[in-house]
């Protein structure tokens, strides 16, 4: 998948002021960060021990090493990324929620909340905020959900309410299941990141064919605009 990871600078004075000034709780929440960036972890980690009510106890950058870590502490909270290499931080939070329900999770991604917000809470997140955002909004989110509240911006507080008002959830019929060999070799491209040109050079057909390809997955898994089907291919990818 194409896409360059933002450093994380956590040298904002104000976001380390709020962090300094914050209570000290008797007992530390104890935070486990997994993500695959050594640099970002080492960032998160200094901003999160500025907080006198929470302690990094333990890192991992895989799915399988963050299971492990959990098997081994007693934890609280854990702070993911979706994007781990080859793994999926979706898949991860479905298998921790399921068993460690009383764990607190935030997901901290470089991933717009418009394409993986809901996925994300659906799955079994508290909170959601991306890299990009400021770091006090970080901090708050941070806050929050250590404390056992959730945290997301108000357009997806929105959207997962009306969710809920109409009975719908986030599951979607499976890719796999309704398209042809050739449909899902695309729907994959498209959610590599792939132009309608450049698809249709590496499966050397034509633009018309590929374009056609995409109006029947649209079709197939209920999606009428472009734009949503790049967003449901990447979320379809991720998840792989």
């Amino acid at each position: 998948m194409k896409t360059d990871r933002p450093e994380f600078s956590p040298g904002a004075e104000s976001a380390a002021k709020k962090l300094t000034q914050a209570p000290i709780s008797e007992r530390a929440t104890r935070v486990l960060l997994v993500d695959d960036h050594p640099t970002f972890r080492e960032g998160l980690k200094s901003l999160i021990e500025h907080e006198g009510s929470l302690i990094v106890c333990a890192e991992a950058d895989s799915e399988r090493g963050a299971i492990k870590a959990l098997e081994g502490k007693a934890l609280d909270m854990m702070i993911v990324d979706l994007n781990l290499g080859n793994d999926s931080g979706l898949k991860l939070i479905q298998r921790v929620r399921l068993a460690y329900p009383q764990l607190r999770i935030l997901v901290v991604s470089m991933y717009d909340e418009s394409m993986y917000g809901e996925r994300a809470i659906n799955a079994g997140a508290d909170g959601y905020i991306c890299k990009q955002d400021e770091p006090e909004k970080l901090t708050t989110a941070i806050e929050r959900v250590s404390k056992g509240e959730r945290y997301t911006s108000r357009g997806l507080a929105d959207r997962l309410a009306e969710q809920k008002a109409s009975g719908c959830g986030a599951a979607v019929a499976d890719p796999v299941e309704i398209l042809t060999a050739r449909e899902l070799q695309v729907f994959g491209l498209i959610g590599n990141g792939y132009s309608t040109k450049e698809i249709a050079a590496k499966l050397h057909v034509s633009p018309k064919t590929i374009d056609a390809h995409r109006d029947h997955i649209k079709s197939k898994i209920g999606i009428s605009d472009n734009s949503r089907l790049v967003h449901r291919a990447v979320e379809w990818g991720l998840s792989q």
